[in-house]
């Protein structure tokens, strides 16, 4: 072998016997470095200590089984109502039943608007229970064929850390108090006369203490100034400028910005700044009793009353007490018939309860107290066919509505409706129905009127 041979081959041992040598401690920095990655990462995984609403923040896949469920319902309506059966909500006219008004045009349409899309996500593992719920339909602020855009409906996380024995939910939810409905098609849900619903923002603890009993404190309200969609906008006393939103002007007064700006101090001025405090206590049946439930409910909340108008307006600068104190029931009869109902008596009971406008006296500015009902027979003749039968009452208290200044059509002194429904199971998931809801309405001005309003409906739940 030649020198030249001997020198590369001497080379290529010593750079050999180094890589070995180096070996086990580049080996060693390797797994050190592995091992203050994966350090490292984990506590990247870990969620900060705030994580805001508009920051993009962690997704802890590995936590529990999960899994996203899109759901919703295309739905068609035909209606024929032979007055204005729905004058409490003008803005909302295509749809629903509210009252029987003052003008006595017979009207037909077909409404789409009640079709829902939904998503729905679920995780658990066992113990721990997590949901959330975001839903939409299409009844917008205001009925404007031709653009009927999204309503959210939900918009809610549930949280369980004992696999739903004790839950909280924050969010859109439905009214956690006086949670009954009856099973009417008509879009209302019997609002104005007799159901107390809505759904509403909230924060909501429930416990289920045994197989039996369960029971919820509550926090809820509408959004800060969503008031002023009512007919009566109230505004407290503000230094800003401006004077759009104010009756008879509005939201879209112009010249802009001015009343922009001056519907933003309707909201921040807003006078109902609590929420909303309430319980419900239930009884669930089991054995014997399986099906049967009776609970019991309470809210309150307080405000000091604002000005509607710079002149003319209602008298303000009074304690609003509202309170609401409620049972329901539902008693199953036989297998096929089961009787359900709801009673209740409350204080200036109003948007938070589909009660638009009735909380308080428009000429005195003084609550108005009411007591309010419903109750229902539900028949399934068979397996596909069912039948419902159905009355609900509002009844404000006389002498709280004496002196009112309401004209035509605008608070009621009793209004109650009779309804009867049939639906018919088709195939998979499509049904139809056929609902008459007849409307009787004793308004404030002494006058009475009587109405029908009839829908033929077909839906398709997915």
């Amino acid at each position: 072998m030649s020198g030249h041979m001997k020198k590369k081959y001497g080379v290529g041992a010593i750079a050999l016997a180094m890589l070995i040598m180096a070996l086990p401690a580049w080996a060693a920095e390797s797994a050190e470095e592995a091992a203050g990655a994966g350090r490292l990462l984990r506590k990247e995984e870990t969620p900060p200590a705030v994580i805001c609403g508009g920051c993009i923040s962690p997704t802890f896949s590995s936590q529990g089984k999960g899994s996203i469920t899109p759901y919703g319902r295309i739905e068609l309506d035909g209606i024929y109502s032979n007055r204005n059966t729905n004058p409490l909500d003008p803005g909302q006219f295509n749809g629903y039943a509210t009252a029987a008004g003052k003008s006595s045009n017979a009207s037909a349409t077909f409404n789409p608007r009640y079709s829902v899309f939904g998503i729905r996500g679920d995780r658990t593992d066992g113990t721990h229970v997590l949901t959330g719920v975001v839903e939409t339909d299409f009844y917008s602020q205001t009925d404007n064929a031709g653009n009927i855009s999204p309503r959210l409906r939900l918009a809610y996380a549930r949280y369980s850390p004992n696999n739903n024995k004790t839950s909280i939910t924050a969010g859109m939810d439905w009214t956690p108090v006086m949670g009954l409905h009856p099973n009417l098609i008509d879009f209302s849900i019997m609002g104005y006369n007799g159901n107390l619903w809505q759904r509403l923002p909230q924060v909501t603890v429930r416990h289920q203490f045994n197989e039996h009993f369960d029971g919820l404190v509550t926090a809820f309200r509408f959004e800060r100034g969503l008031s002023a969609i009512q007919p009566q906008t109230q505004r407290r006393t503000f230094s800003g400028s401006g004077v759009g939103g104010i009756p008879p002007n509005n939201c879209f007064t112009t010249p802009a910005p001015s009343s922009q700006f001056a519907c933003s101090e309707n909201a921040f001025n807003d006078p109902v700044q609590m929420p909303y405090f309430g319980t419900r206590f239930g009884f669930n049946g089991t054995g014997n009793l399986q099906g049967m439930m009776v609970a019991l409910n309470a809210a309150y909340r307080w405000y000091r009353s604002a000005p509607t108008a710079s002149t003319g307006g209602i008298p303000s600068g009074r304690d609003i007490n509202s309170y609401l104190v409620g049972a329901e029931v539902v008693v199953p009869i036989t297998r096929q018939l089961k009787f359900s109902g709801e009673i209740a008596y409350g204080q200036a009971l109003g948007v938070e309860f589909f009660r638009f406008g009735q909380d308080r006296n428009l000429g005195t500015g003084k609550p108005i107290r009411t007591a309010v009902g419903w109750a229902e027979f539900d028949y399934a003749h068979d397996k596909d066919t069912t039948f419902i039968a159905g009355y609900g009452f509002d009844n404000p208290l006389n002498s709280d509505v004496r002196g009112t200044t309401a004209g035509a059509d605008t608070q009621y002194l009793l209004n109650h409706r009779t309804y009867l429904t049939a639906v018919r199971h088709i195939w998979g998931d499509l049904y139809t129905s056929f609902e008459w809801n007849h409307l009787m309405t004793e308004w404030s001005t002494q006058q009475r009127f009587a109405g029908d309003n009839f829908m033929l409906s077909t839906w398709y739940n997915f």
